[in-house]
């Protein structure tokens, strides 16, 4: 199994598992206690994403590229390039709180990318996205997995940004991740 495998492995791992089951043909972990549906959903999309994660092929800026932290002009936490991204693919206001949910998650992730070295502030980022994500599941439940797996594969569009989150990740191993009930996932929307 390759690292990025295990790295799979391991984000399922600590979002609530312990039994197997066959995903795209990797054996990947889901939760095995009674936490609900959409939390089973959540790990494996989280995990099979973690494999399968590649974008549209699109490159970003080679200005983008070179500092960890990417370009932020505005200082509103969240890359130039993902925020062209984002304001293109889901022009608010006609996809306003698609929009607002994809940049609650970039920001967290952005985050976690640049704290990966402190052990706390990966648990509270941890924490940030995981709100996102249940913000983003609530405001599209039909289509989360493909809008989410395009976002995630052009934060973590280097080697080092990648190895940063991936760090991260690493910080909270056994940190408890209980997802909020579906209902109130809207509630987590910044």
């Amino acid at each position: 199994m390759n690292k990025m495998s295990e790295q799979g492995l391991d984000f399922g791992e600590r979002a609530c598992v312990q039994f197997k089951e066959i995903v795209l043909g990797k054996i990947m972990m889901v939760p095995q206690r009674p936490i609900g549906f959409a939390a089973c959903i959540l790990a494996i999309i989280v995990a099979q994403s973690a494999l399968t994660s590649c974008g549209s092929g699109d490159q970003a800026p080679p200005a983008t590229n070179t500092t960890l932290a990417g370009v932020d002009a505005d200082g509103d936490g969240v890359r130039d390039d993902i925020e062209s991204y984002i304001d293109t693919t889901y022009p608010a206001p006609a996809q306003n709180e698609t929009n607002k949910a994809l940049r609650q998650y970039a920001k967290a992730v952005q985050s976690t990318i640049l704290h990966a070295d402190d052990p706390s502030l990966s648990r509270q980022h941890v924490h940030e996205r995981f709100r996102a994500l249940e913000c983003l599941m609530a405001r599209r439940e039909t289509d989360f997995h493909p809008i989410f797996v395009e976002l995630r594969a052009r934060l973590l569009d280097t080697t080092a940004r990648s190895n940063a989150y991936l760090k991260a990740d690493d910080q909270v191993k056994g940190v408890d991740l209980p997802m909020k009930p579906m209902e109130q996932w809207v509630n987590q929307c910044l």
